[in-house]
C-alpha cells in the first residue's frame, strides 16, 4: 500500500514536471537537456526508450518494469514522446506522434484509468497525422 501511495505521488510529480515543461519557452538545446533530465527521472534512459520501436519498448516495459507501474510509466513515456514532438519540426514530429498515439492507445486498450487530456492529445494528433497524410496524396 505505501509502495502504491508513493507511486501514486511520483505519478502527479511527473504530471506537473510534463505540464512545466510544456509551458516553458527555452530554445530547443535546453528543452533537449531537460526532457531527457525527465525521462531519466521517471521511466528511465532517454537515449534507450526513445529510440525504440513500440513493439521494443512493450518488450522493455514488460522485462523492466513491474506489474503494477507498468501502464502508467508507458503512459509517461506517451506523455514525455507528446512533450517533444510538440516543439520538434517534422519528419521527426510525425515520428514521434506516431509512437506517442500508438502508446496512448495501448494505454487506453489496457489500461483501468479513463483520461479525458489522454483523449485529447490521440485526437489532435489523430488530426494532425491525418492531415499530413492527405498532404502527401
Amino acid at each position: 500500500m505505501l509502495q502504491r501511495d508513493y507511486f501514486i505521488r511520483l505519478i502527479e510529480e511527473f504530471n506537473a514536471a510534463i505540464s512545466r515543461f510544456l509551458t516553458k519557452k527555452d530554445d530547443d538545446l535546453k528543452r533537449d537537456k531537460d526532457l531527457k533530465d525527465l525521462y531519466r527521472q521517471y521511466v528511465g534512459e532517454y537515449d534507450d526508450l526513445r529510440n525504440l520501436s513500440v513493439d521494443e519498448l512493450l518488450t522493455y516495459a514488460k522485462e523492466q518494469w513491474n506489474e503494477e507501474e507498468r501502464i502508467d510509466k508507458i503512459n509517461m513515456v506517451a506523455e514525455l514522446l507528446y512533450a517533444e514532438a510538440s516543439y520538434k519540426v517534422q519528419p521527426l514530429r510525425q515520428m514521434l506522434m506516431e509512437k506517442s498515439y500508438k502508446l496512448f492507445d495501448y494505454v487506453e486498450a489496457n489500461g483501468s484509468t479513463f483520461s479525458i487530456s489522454r483523449h485529447q492529445k490521440m485526437e489532435a494528433m489523430r488530426q494532425e497525422l491525418s492531415n499530413k497524410l492527405s498532404q502527401i496524396d
